[in-house]
């Protein structure tokens, strides 16, 4: 049986990505105030695309990680991962700061979370980022891009997986932003999950663009 790459989702834009060799990185991972149950994981690395309160509580992490913040880079023989600067907002940060999108290659495959992008992708941060097989992509909008801008990265992007992320749920029900049925709406090949996990086959993704949307559970 082919080894699989484990995505599994704590919500908001927290991921525990579990490569088929054993490497663990954790992504974005939010303080208690969110809501969420904090993930109680060890991890290899951390990244944090910035220092908001939700996406920046890199110390929730078990084991001695490596975190990554800024322009972080860190690279060995099971997993390579590097940041591309972006802004969280329209007007190159001037509102809300900077933004770090992570490309994480591990297992033949490239994951890329976007964090809390703000803006359209420029031309030469799409040549930064390169190929994406997985798009962990904001859609709720009013801290990042909205439904319509999450679809207009997914086109400029053609990835073979979209994973919507940082969108409204029953747990944070009084944050100004929207569901992800808005994001949805329109969109071809959409699988809901019912679940907080889903696992990829290297080498066996799917030929069409494939929206996968994770459902918030507690095991």
């Amino acid at each position: 049986m082919a080894a699989k790459l484990q995505i599994r989702w704590f919500g908001h834009s927290c991921f525990l990505i579990s490569s088929s060799s054993g490497v663990k990185i954790l992504t974005d991972p939010f303080d208690e105030s969110v809501g969420y149950r904090l993930p109680d994981v060890f991890a290899d690395v951390v990244t944090s695309s910035h220092d908001h309160f939700d996406h920046g509580n890199v110390s929730v992490a078990r084991g001695n990680p490596v975190i990554l913040r800024a322009e972080g880079r860190h690279e060995d023989d099971k997993v390579r991962i590097y940041a591309v600067e972006t802004w969280h907002d329209t007007e190159h940060g001037a509102k809300r700061g900077r933004n770090r999108v992570f490309v994480i290659e591990t297992d033949g495959i490239r994951i890329v979370h976007m964090g809390d992008i703000g803006h359209d992708l420029t031309p030469s941060q799409l040549d930064a980022i390169g190929r994406i097989d997985v798009l962990l992509v904001p859609c709720g909008g009013y801290y990042t891009i909205d439904a319509a801008g999450a679809k207009r990265l997914v086109a400029a992007t053609r990835p073979k997986v979209v994973i919507p992320m940082h969108f409204k749920t029953e747990v944070i029900s009084d944050w100004s932003i929207a569901k992800v049925d808005e994001f949805l709406e329109g969109l071809d090949n959409v699988v809901r999950l019912g679940c907080s996990t889903l696992e990829l086959t290297p080498n066996a993704l799917p030929e069409d663009t494939t929206v996968y949307v994770f459902e918030y559970t507690i095991d």
